[in-house]
């Protein structure tokens, strides 16, 4: 009895200093981000994009207020000031058309667009999408931010080949127009691989053809409530994260919303998997996604307390 108790008492020393040191990591090398912050707040992310041709802007659900309002910061400043103009989203070719045609002549009404966006159907992503359209009014035809879905409903019926799918359709529409592009997804089609399952996620396609010009980041939090959608409507739940989870683990820095990359070395993440948030559009009872930090995300924006969108009406 007395053995078992020294070897518990050694592995829960063993586990508290790992996670101290874990800890101590984070606080030193994240990026503080205020929630009133735009340019100054996102200027690391000119040396994190260096040579990136395709950059993954993730979410740990498709329903939360504060992802959405970060990622539209996070993208006004890649269009401004690194030369983005390409934004596809996990949401159908034909449903982003005509959203498209509006961002390039202003003809026709945004909220109507919108309404078969489900989740996405928010009045964030509305104010994001009315901001690129004054945007485009500012420069010239070839200047302009074109919007594109890269999802199908014939890619719904095989979830085996829908990320390879998706992937090509983001490939074929960079090469084709050239130039920077934003995809704007859920973390596990974004990841560049799939820790949780044996099949691969959109990013670990991307990254296969694009190596280091594929640049995926995760989004993260730990408590607060969450819009899903139920036979059709917006429910919203409340959430709280598992304990002993990277999530936990983030939940107890310093900063309670934070840009963390993973390419500062030495790093302690390296090779270590465990968890963090993940709600799908549906409430499921299983609300964490297995990942391994620098190998399916390059870098993560945690907030510790999010909130549900709202939807547009």
């Amino acid at each position: 009895m007395k053995r078992i108790l020294i070897i518990c008492f050694c592995i829960a020393f063993f586990t508290t200093k790992v996670h101290s040191q874990h800890l101590n990591w984070i606080n030193e090398n994240a990026y503080p981000i205020h929630s009133s912050s735009k340019d100054k707040g996102l200027s690391f992310l000119s040396n994190e994009l260096k040579g990136n041709i395709i950059f993954g802007l993730g979410e740990a659900t498709h329903g939360t207020r504060e992802f959405f309002i970060q990622k539209s910061q996070i993208i006004q400043y890649l269009i401004t000031h690194l030369n983005y103009k390409l934004l596809g989203f996990e949401s159908t070719g034909s449903r982003m058309e005509s959203i498209n045609q509006y961002l390039q002549s202003g003809d026709g009404d945004l909220k109507a667009s919108m309404k078969d966006l489900g989740l996405y159907n928010s009045t964030e992503i509305y104010d994001m999408l009315t901001w690129i359209k004054e945007y485009n009014k500012t420069t010239t035809p070839g200047n302009r931010v074109i919007l594109f879905g890269f999802d199908n409903e014939d890619f719904w019926s095989d979830p085996y080949t829908r990320d390879k799918l998706m992937s090509d359709k983001i490939i074929e529409t960079q090469k084709t127009m050239g130039t920077k592009t934003i995809v704007w997804g859920h973390n596990v089609h974004i990841a560049k691989d799939t820790t949780m399952a044996q099949l691969k996620a959109m990013g670990s396609y991307l990254k296969q053809e694009l190596d280091q010009k594929f640049y995926a980041l995760g989004f993260d939090t730990y408590k607060g409530s969450v819009n899903i959608i139920k036979d059709g409507e917006f429910v919203k739940h409340d959430f709280l994260a598992q304990e002993n989870t990277f999530t936990s683990m983030f939940a107890k820095a310093k900063n309670e919303r934070f840009f963390l990359p993973f390419n500062k070395k030495p790093n302690p993440f390296t090779g270590v998997k465990n968890h963090i948030t993940n709600i799908f559009s549906n409430w499921t009872e299983k609300r964490s996604l297995p990942i391994k930090p620098g190998f399916d995300f390059d870098g993560l924006i945690f907030i510790k307390e999010t909130s549900a969108s709202v939807q547009l009406k």
